[in-house]
């Protein structure tokens, strides 16, 4: 039996409770001592649920006890850290740069902007309060994990600072790591891994020692059943594709000339996640699609392009100068079909009647390869090392590249998905457990509601300001 501490806070992954509630039944039933440390109280902004009497105005119940019960009932231990009862201690210097790292990854994703703006007050106050919140997440974690020496920590993800903080804090005390996540390649799914999800180098690493025990014949049925699932219009791992329907494609029935398929990306994240994922040399995604259209134009290949949906959940400003370099694109190659973030194509439709695919580091790409197209991808990907792709991180490399299509050895991808599916385990538990309204697909009055959650003003107008956005960009017409 092994002392383990999982590490939790609300919106540490899209379904924290009931990730962390199903992990430490699973822990339990293995025989394992389970303390769940709650580190919730260091955080910037409030993500729980609107205040109770709010709830019931908008016809809608909590079960703010449950989680809690749910513990206990398995036989685990909950801790809740408080950052007014620590001492400081300050992580290494030499890991201090880590935690700067995350923020920057955090405040991206905050602001849904491709850069931040440090003359904007928000920006600063955010920045200085998430540096300060993880630094005392450290000295806590530190102070309980020194005094209880569990055998493993579990943390969520690794990517934000506290999470961060959580893994230092326990290897600088020489205390094994495991990471979870929401599933990635199941549906009602966690994971639960050695390696940090966005960990690209190390993931593809360990590729095949994880899935050596596995037959071609199974790891193929693995990547064939994840592709299916993510098509299905019902899908819980893919959520765009339910949008989609037919596609109608250009051209005339036997499709008499080559079709070049670009797929862009939106993971403005990745650019703070460091070296391993900061390889390429271009300005932006368009430059490179920019110079693989004048190529394959010269051969007389029709062009698609296909724009991310998620582009409906970036800032007007983002949406704004994103927009601008697509239409330079059309202005540039008159050609040039566009199906735009709020368009009903489908994007696997699309990928199939496609002789090349371009992409940036999107999913699609490696759904793409799977389906036995050659894919060309101008940054780095989580799959990058292991699939039958072609990377173009300058100009160079596309200069070099004959463009010519190959036949692809979808075993590659098939391997890299196997090892996706088998490090998931099934949850235990649904949103249905903690409230009677689907966090994740939130209703337009529960997210009215949290508005008036413990927040400071600016972090208010925030949120306005992004359903605002998004509401904009999902009505954007050409």
């Amino acid at each position: 039996m092994s002392r383990i501490a999982v590490v939790h806070y609300v919106a540490a992954t899209q379904k924290s409770r009931s990730v962390v509630a199903s992990l430490t039944a699973d822990f339990r039933q293995q025989g394992h001592d389970v303390t769940v440390l709650n580190i919730g109280r260091f955080g910037t902004v409030f993500q729980d649920f609107p205040p109770e009497w709010v709830v019931r105005l908008a016809g809608h119940k909590t079960y703010r006890q449950r989680f809690t019960k749910v513990i206990e009932s398995a036989g685990a231990d909950l801790t809740v850290l408080n950052p007014h009862q620590t001492v400081t201690i300050n992580p290494p210097e030499s890991r201090q740069a880590e935690c700067l790292q995350a923020i920057e990854s955090e405040l991206l994703t905050y602001f849904r902007h491709e850069t931040l703006n440090n003359d904007e007050r928000y920006v600063r106050w955010m920045r200085k309060n998430l540096t300060h919140q993880a630094f005392a997440c450290y000295a806590a974690l530190h102070t309980w994990l020194s005094r209880n020496v569990p055998d493993l920590v579990v943390i969520p993800n690794g990517r934000t600072s506290r999470q961060k903080m959580a893994r230092i804090a326990a290897e600088d005390l020489g205390i094994a790591v495991k990471f979870y996540e929401n599933g990635r390649a199941t549906k009602d799914s966690y994971y639960l891994g050695t390696t940090q999800p966005h960990d690209r180098v190390a993931s593809q690493a360990e590729v095949d020692s994880l899935t050596s025990d596995l037959s071609a014949s199974e790891i193929s049925a693995l990547a064939q059943s994840w592709l299916a699932e993510r098509m299905n219009p019902t899908s819980g791992t893919n959520t765009f594709s339910a949008g989609w329907g037919a596609t109608p494609q250009p051209g005339d029935a036997t499709k008499s000339r080559e079709r070049a398929v670009f797929f862009s990306s939106s993971a403005d994240e990745f650019l703070a996640f460091g070296p391993m994922w900061n390889i390429d040399q271009w300005s932006s995604q368009f430059q490179a699609f920019d110079m693989f259209m004048e190529r394959l134009s010269d051969k007389g290949v029709d062009l698609i392009l296909r724009i991310h949906p998620n582009l409906s959940g970036k800032s007007h400003k983002y949406f704004r100068t994103t927009v601008a370099e697509i239409k330079e694109l059309r202005r540039k190659y008159p050609g040039l079909i566009i199906h735009w973030h709020n368009s009903p194509a489908n994007s696997y439709e699309l990928a199939r009647s496609a002789d090349y695919v371009i992409a940036e580091r999107s999913t699609i790409a490696l759904e793409a390869n799977l389906m036995g197209k050659p894919v060309w991808i101008n940054q780095a990907a989580q799959w990058d090392q292991i699939a039958d792709v072609r990377q173009v991180l300058q100009p160079s490399d596309i200069e070099t590249d004959d463009l010519t299509p190959w036949s692809v050895d979808t075993t590659k991808a098939e391997r890299f998905i196997a090892y996706w599916v088998i490090q998931e385990h099934p949850l235990h538990y649904s949103w249905r457990e903690w409230s009677s309204w689907n966090p994740e697909a939130a209703p337009f009055v529960m997210k009215l509601a949290s508005l008036l959650g413990k927040n400071p003003l600016s972090h208010k107008r925030h949120l306005l300001s992004l359903e605002w956005a998004r509401w904009r960009n999902n009505h954007f017409t050409v």
